[in-house]
């Protein structure tokens, strides 16, 4: 039980979507265990802000071809881009090159940012780009994670956030809750507190991240102000799709923001016709995570079929003329967008420039009736994974 537990909570740390080749961490070496992993997530301290009134988002990016979603009173963009890496396990960085990324994407359009107060020096980094170009240009969503609910209070809740907000540049979009221990109720209270805190201005909305749908159900009708939900979804993972927390959260005006949408890469043409994954190939935690869903998803042999209907429907756009450019990564990105019925957001994993014109043009085409059918009649063959968001990392299952 403790196991499972240490697991969700290093799965937690590293969410993750799209990485390629990932090559910077303030962590050095091969930790010898989870719960070693999780004593180098922490970060550093900022003195809490003034509270002031949240401002409203908006993009200066106006002619992007990267659109806009509107969750309650914050914009983001359809793409975000994700910094769970600077939590460590992948290698070294150099924080000015990371920040200029950060910059790039801001200037391509993908305007929005997401961390999490467990991911080492992340909020840190990425706020002074935050503060530097201002809340009409980007916004940042991050994470207050909870694995230990004993002293919870309401108090060290806004502490938390105030810490996060300094540490993010002096504003939050969204301010995406975590809670490791269903079991525990007190998850709704806390829901409630952020509520407040919401209403004060602290963050511009409230969001959850891997609760199961009853859960969220929970916390809604109680009354929590829930706006986004961020879960793994994607071809190899209908989770939440298949537990009815998608058809749910469109039903209550919440936006799915769906991470592991390429699985670290294996949704994309560098593994068509290839052998599975193994060996020297799975060099970091996400590959590590992504292997496991592929694995739950069916045989290597299925997960082929999926990449070969997908680079055939990938032909089909660039003969169309849709996207010229189009190919397996795009088309998996697009199916999960054509199939959300919240219209959400995209979360893309990044370590540097060069997949910016892969994620731009996922946004320059849609998916046709028949092509989303072609890949739903193999995604229907799968094994797997089983049950609602996160019960497998949980230990539920």
């Amino acid at each position: 039980y403790i196991e499972m537990r240490l697991y969700a909570a290093l799965a937690l740390a590293y969410l993750v979507l799209y990485v390629d080749g990932l090559t910077f961490t303030p962590y050095q070496g091969k930790p010898s265990s989870r719960r070693e992993i999780l004593l180098h997530t922490g970060g550093l301290v900022v003195a809490a802000p003034t509270v002031l009134a949240y401002p409203s988002s908006s993009s200066s990016a106006e002619t992007s071809l990267v659109p806009k979603v509107k969750a309650g009173r914050v914009t983001m963009s359809k793409t975000i881009q994700g910094y769970w890496q600077l939590a460590g396990g992948h290698g070294k960085y150099d924080i000015e090159n990371v920040q200029r990324v950060m910059k790039d994407h801001v200037a391509a359009g993908i305007t929005s940012f997401d961390t999490a107060d467990i991911y080492g020096p992340s909020e840190a980094i990425i706020g002074p780009v935050a503060k530097d170009l201002g809340p009409s240009s980007c916004g940042v969503n991050t994470k207050l994670c909870i694995f230990n609910a004993g002293d919870v209070t309401k108090e060290s809740i806004r502490s938390r956030v105030l810490k996060s907000r300094s540490r993010c540049g002096g504003n939050i979009d969204a301010l995406q809750f975590f809670w490791a221990d269903e079991t525990n109720p007190k998850f709704v209270d806390v829901s409630l507190w952020l509520s407040e805190m919401r209403e004060e201005g602290l963050f511009g909305e409230l969001g959850v991240t891997n609760f199961d749908v009853n859960c969220v159900r929970k916390m809604v009708k109680a009354g929590a102000q829930i706006r986004t939900n961020q879960v793994q979804h994607s071809a190899l993972d209908r989770r939440p799709i298949q537990s009815g927390q998608a058809q749910y959260c469109a039903e209550n005006d919440i936006k799915l923001i769906s991470f592991g949408t390429v699985g670290a890469g294996i949704l994309s043409d560098a593994y068509l016709n290839r052998a599975k994954p193994g060996g020297g190939d799975i060099d970091s935690t996400s590959m590590r995570m992504y292997s496991s869903t592929a694995s739950r998803f069916g045989s290597w042999e299925l997960v082929q079929e999926l990449l070969s209907t997908m680079d055939g429907v990938a032909k089909s756009v660039r003969d169309s003329g849709r996207c010229p450019d189009c190919n397996i990564s795009n088309i998996a990105q697009r199916y999960v967008l054509d199939t959300d019925p919240t219209n959400g957001c995209l979360l893309v994993g990044v370590r540097n420039s060069k997949h910016i014109a892969e994620n731009v043009r996922t946004h320059q085409f849609v998916l046709e009736k028949g092509e989303i059918e072609a890949i739903s009649k193999v995604v229907e063959k799968r094994k797997g994974p089983k049950g609602d968001v996160w019960e497998l990392e949980r230990g539920y299952m």
